[in-house]
C-alpha cells in the first residue's frame, strides 16, 4: 500500500494547522452540521471533516465512522491534499492500486470516496470527504457542494481564530485601560517616582518590558486549570549590519514593520511587548504549538513579500513550577545561543 507522498510545502503546511489552534478541539455543532449536509447530499453514510496531521488524519467532526482518527499512512484525504485544486474521486479503491490493500478497504469496507481539500492561507489542510462500501460516483452537482463546503470550512477555521484573537486583543485593551488609569491615579497623587516607568515603548506602540514583566506575572498567578504557558524572546538578527547599510531609520522601520506583525496575531498567538533589542511574547499553548507558531514566523519574516525581509532569532521556554522569570531568563538564554549559533533559527530550552 503506497503511502501518499508529503506535500512540498510540508513544513509550512503542518506549521500553520498547528497555529490555527483547531487540533484536538471537541466536537461542535457547526462542524457537524457540515458533515451531515455533505452526507445528504452525497447519499452517501459516512463523511468527516478530516485534517491531515504530521503522522494521523484526525476528524474535526464524523458520521458514519467510528474512529476519532486514522494512522496518516492508510488517509486517502492525504492523497486529495496534493491537489488542492480538485477534488479526490475514488470510484472504486479496491480497483485503484494506491488504496486495494488499504486497511479502510480490507478491514472496514470501504469502495468509494470523494474528498474536497479545505485551504487556509493557500495551503489544503484537510478535507471535507464522504465514503461509501459500494462503488459509486457523483454527479457534478454534488461535486460542486462538497467544494463548497470545504471553502466553508475553512472560512469557519479562519473566523474561529479571528474570534480567539479578539478576544485576546480584548483582554488586553482591558489591562492597558487598568494601567492608564492608574498611571494618572498616581501622578494625580503628586509621586511621579511611583509610577510606572513607561508603560508603551514609544518607537513600536507596544507594551514596554515593565509591562511586560507584570503583565506575565499576573497571567502566570491566574493560571489555575494547568494549561501550558510558553514565553518566547524575538530578536532580529545583525542590527548593527542592518544600521550600516540602511541607517538608524532603516532599523527603527524593520522593527516597527516586525512590532506590527507580531501585534496582528495573525503568525504568532499571544501577547506582545518590546524588550531589549527585540520583542517578548507570552503564548498559551502547548510546546508544540509555540513551535510550530515561531517556525511561521521565521518564514514569513524572511520572504521580502512580508515587508519585514529580514531574519530572526527566537529563544523560547516554558514556564514551569520554578516561575514566570526563570522562563524568561531561559528564553533569553536560548535566545542567545539561537544568535552565536549564526541566527535564522529557534532555540528552545
Amino acid at each position: 500500500m503506497p503511502a501518499a507522498a508529503l506535500p512540498e510545502n510540508e513544513l509550512s503546511r503542518q506549521a500553520l494547522l498547528e497555529a490555527l489552534g483547531i487540533l484536538d478541539t471537541p466536537p461542535e455543532d457547526d462542524y457537524d452540521d457540515i458533515v451531515r449536509i455533505a452526507a445528504a447530499v452525497c447519499r452517501a453514510p459516512t463523511a468527516t471533516i478530516s485534517l491531515v496531521d504530521a503522522g494521523r488524519q484526525w476528524f474535526k467532526a464524523r458520521t458514519g465512522m467510528a474512529q476519532e482518527e486514522t494512522p496518516r499512512e492508510i488517509s486517502f484525504c492525504a492523497h486529495a491534499i496534493l491537489d488542492p485544486q480538485d477534488p479526490l474521486i475514488v470510484e472504486d479503491a479496491a480497483a485503484d492500486p494506491r488504496f486495494a490493500d488499504n486497511p479502510l478497504v480490507t478491514d472496514n469496507g470501504f469502495r468509494f470516496y470523494a474528498g474536497a481539500p479545505i485551504e487556509a492561507e493557500g495551503m489544503p489542510i484537510g478535507t471535507v470527504c464522504v465514503l461509501d462500501r459500494e462503488p459509486r460516483s457523483l454527479t457534478q452537482q454534488q461535486v460542486e457542494t462538497l467544494q463548497a463546503l470545504a471553502r466553508q470550512v475553512a472560512r469557519m477555521i479562519e473566523l474561529r481564530r479571528a474570534s480567539r484573537l479578539l478576544r485576546l486583543h480584548l483582554r488586553e485593551r482591558e489591562w492597558f485601560a487598568t494601567q492608564l488609569v492608574r498611571h494618572e491615579e498616581l501622578l494625580r497623587a503628586h509621586a511621579p517616582s511611583a509610577a510606572p516607568s513607561g508603560v508603551v515603548d514609544a518607537l513600536t506602540h507596544l507594551p514596554s518590558a515593565a509591562t511586560f514583566l507584570q503583565t506575565l506575572a499576573s497571567e502566570v498567578a491566574s493560571r489555575t486549570d494547568g494549561s501550558e504557558l510558553q514565553v518566547a524572546r524575538v530578536e532580529i538578527d545583525d542590527l548593527a549590519t542592518l544600521a550600516e547599510v540602511h541607517g538608524a531609520q532603516g532599523v527603527d522601520a524593520s522593527l516597527k514593520a516586525l512590532a506590527a506583525l507580531l501585534r496582528s496575531g495573525s503568525v504568532a498567538e499571544g501577547r506582545v511587548a518590546r524588550m531589549g533589542e527585540g520583542f517578548a511574547l507570552l503564548m498559551p499553548m502547548p510546546l508544540t504549538r509555540a513551535v510550530a507558531q515561531c517556525v511561521r514566523l521565521l518564514e514569513l519574516v524572511g520572504n521580502p513579500a512580508s515587508g519585514v525581509p529580514v531574519t530572526l532569532s527566537i529563544g523560547l521556554a516554558t514556564i514551569g513550577p520554578a516561575g514566570a522569570q526563570d522562563a524568561l531568563d531561559g528564553a533569553a538564554q536560548a535566545l542567545a545561543r539561537a544568535k552565536a549559533i549564526g541566527g535564522a533559527r529557534i532555540e528552545v530550552r
